[in-house]
């Protein structure tokens, strides 16, 4: 990307008129035509650090291939603008570069990130991505950075890693948790934190777990048990064990979500059939409120307007008024984590609104997705 076309891009972000622009027009002795003239390269690092804070994750990187001095800087870059979730989808196999579908633009980019050729997704939170490939390198990435934590290997021949979340930042905390659901034979619970040579399985997490979900301060886990859905609160300390935790809740569906709705507990129950080709189709979602210290559960039905990102990522709510592009009262699904695709791949990717009861695309019906999309935070 040339330097010169740099102001036009930010002339997208309307906070960089008031802010950057006024900065850079102060640089440039009140005439941004010295500017254009000028050799970027120089520009001091607070400007350029400045610029960055406006970009969106395509662009920073675009901003990081024009010379050394600003690859440097976009590699620091730790604060990109409030943003909707980006979808990360699978390879571009002619251009050897992952695709990310941007909702708010409805636009799929490509970008070069070495670190995520040939690797499985398997979670994301904070705006970091669980990735591991064939050979179970097991790693914890952040695509803005590209610093990387080398994990464990799950350990036990035939596990995988059905979805993989955090506890905090690692960006500003080295005293993060690592919670894993491995599938195998049996459903496993495990946790890892920095400097432990290997993960520490939880006895007696046995159940058949859908999810899992870092709500107040606490990991929880939600599994089918006896016709019902029970939710677990898990223990990471020098002890580590289960305990069910609130009500019974009879299961309506084929999976099970846990999910916090502006500091409420919600389970969402994911009812699916399947077609011909093994094409799964999710039919009806039942959204249920969760009071585990009153041991109660009821139908909910939202009036905030707040929207979820959903699926093998950590859950994230976002306020729709902000964002182009997003409905309210909405549940952006993607499909299940270990997802056994069918001779072409899924196309079980919703909007489901909360109030109506309806679903809607917000990605293209005629496309089929060849590999498990995650929803990724761009505001870590």
């Amino acid at each position: 990307m040339a330097a010169s076309s740099i102001l036009e891009r930010l002339e997208r972000y309307p906070q960089f008129c008031d802010g950057a622009l006024l900065l850079l027009r102060e640089k440039a002795a009140g005439s941004i035509q010295p500017l254009l003239m000028a050799d970027w390269s120089e520009l001091h690092n607070d400007v350029l650090e400045h610029l960055t804070s406006f970009f969106s994750l395509p662009d920073c990187h675009r901003f990081g291939s024009v010379c050394k001095i600003w690859h440097l800087v976009a590699r620091e870059k730790h604060h990109p603008p409030q943003q909707l979730p980006w979808l990360v989808l699978g390879e571009d196999d002619a251009a050897h570069k992952r695709k990310f579908f941007s909702l708010e633009e409805n636009r799929t980019y490509l970008i070069d990130i070495p670190e995520l050729q040939g690797q499985q997704l398997c979670g994301s939170s904070y705006g970091w991505l669980f990735t591991m490939d064939v050979e179970l390198n097991f790693r914890l990435l952040n695509p803005f950075t590209r610093r990387c934590y080398d994990l464990p290997p799950p350990g036990g021949e035939g596990l995988m890693v059905a979805k993989a979340i955090l506890d905090r930042d690692p960006s500003h905390s080295p005293e993060f948790k690592v919670l894993i659901i491995m599938h195998g034979e049996r459903n496993r619970l495990a946790f890892w934190k920095l400097g432990d040579p290997t993960w520490t399985l939880i006895p007696d997490a046995s159940y058949f777990f859908d999810d899992i979900i870092f709500f107040k301060e606490e990991f929880y886990a939600v599994a089918a048990f006896n016709s019902n859905n029970d939710i677990y609160l898990i223990n990471t300390g020098p002890n580590p064990n289960v305990k069910r935790v609130g009500p019974h809740v009879k299961i309506h569906g084929t999976f099970a979500y846990l999910v916090d709705y502006m500091g409420e507990l919600l389970l969402v129950q994911r009812y699916r059939e399947v077609f011909k080709d093994m094409v799964f189709i999710t039919k009806r979602i039942i959204i249920i409120k969760v009071d585990l210290e009153g041991k109660k559960y009821s139908e909910y039905k939202p009036s905030e307007g707040y929207s979820v990102f959903m699926g093998a990522n950590s859950c994230m709510t976002v306020d729709p008024r902000k964002y182009a592009g997003c409905k309210k009262n909405a549940l952006y699904l993607t499909d299940m984590p270990l997802q056994i695709f069918g001779k072409h791949g899924s196309k079980d990717i919703w909007i489901y609104d909360m109030v109506e009861g309806s679903f809607s695309r917000y990605y293209s019906a005629r496309q089929y997705i060849p590999a498990s999309p995650i929803w990724l935070n761009p505001n870590p």
